[in-house]
């Protein structure tokens, strides 16, 4: 287990988008970080992190999709480290098609492999509903769907439906 070398607290595994990143887990208190390699083709590199599954170390891997953290213990353990879902900072939003099917979907940020984000409903494979765009949970007043989202354009924020083939859009925010 790495120790941060400003505070002592422990250091854990973070990631934003494709990125991942050694901090201090006293943030906000203490903003030491300590980058990962960012190279497309590495042996396994340990990080003095254990692993929350079964204590081996954590590992900087390359893969398929790039750079991830996982166990050493593979294939014994297969733990691979998620993207941070901080749902403090993620509004839940229900999914429209589960609804419509009595599920309880909800749509959550996911990144595509070349970084771009997009919006898909937690309830994989049952349910394969996806939008490009941030989620707004409100009705449109045209078509009564569900589910709006947001746009920006020129500038512009609006709010548009998320049935193609409602051509809702709001006044400008």
């Amino acid at each position: 287990m790495q120790r941060c070398p400003e505070c002592g607290s422990e250091l854990q595994v973070k990631h934003k988008g494709h990125n991942s990143f050694l901090a201090c887990s006293a943030f906000p208190a203490c903003e030491y970080t300590q980058g990962l390699r960012d190279q497309a083709d590495i042996e396994p590199e340990g990080l003095g992190v254990d692993c929350p599954e079964c204590g081996r170390e954590l590992q900087l891997k390359s893969g398929r999709y790039g750079l991830f953290v996982g166990c050493s213990g593979y294939p014994g353990c297969d733990f691979v480290a998620e993207p941070d879902q901080n749902s403090s900072q993620q509004p839940t939003v229900a999914c429209p098609e589960c609804q419509r099917e009595s599920r309880d979907g909800k749509l959550i940020q996911k990144t595509t492999r070349t970084g771009r984000s997009f919006y898909a409903c937690d309830k994989y494979p049952q349910c394969e509903f996806s939008v490009n765009l941030p989620p707004i949970q409100a009705t449109c007043p045209l078509c009564q769907y569900p589910l709006l989202l947001r746009k920006k354009q020129h500038g512009v924020e609006r709010h548009v439906c998320a049935r193609k083939s409602c051509d809702y859009k709001s006044d400008a925010l």
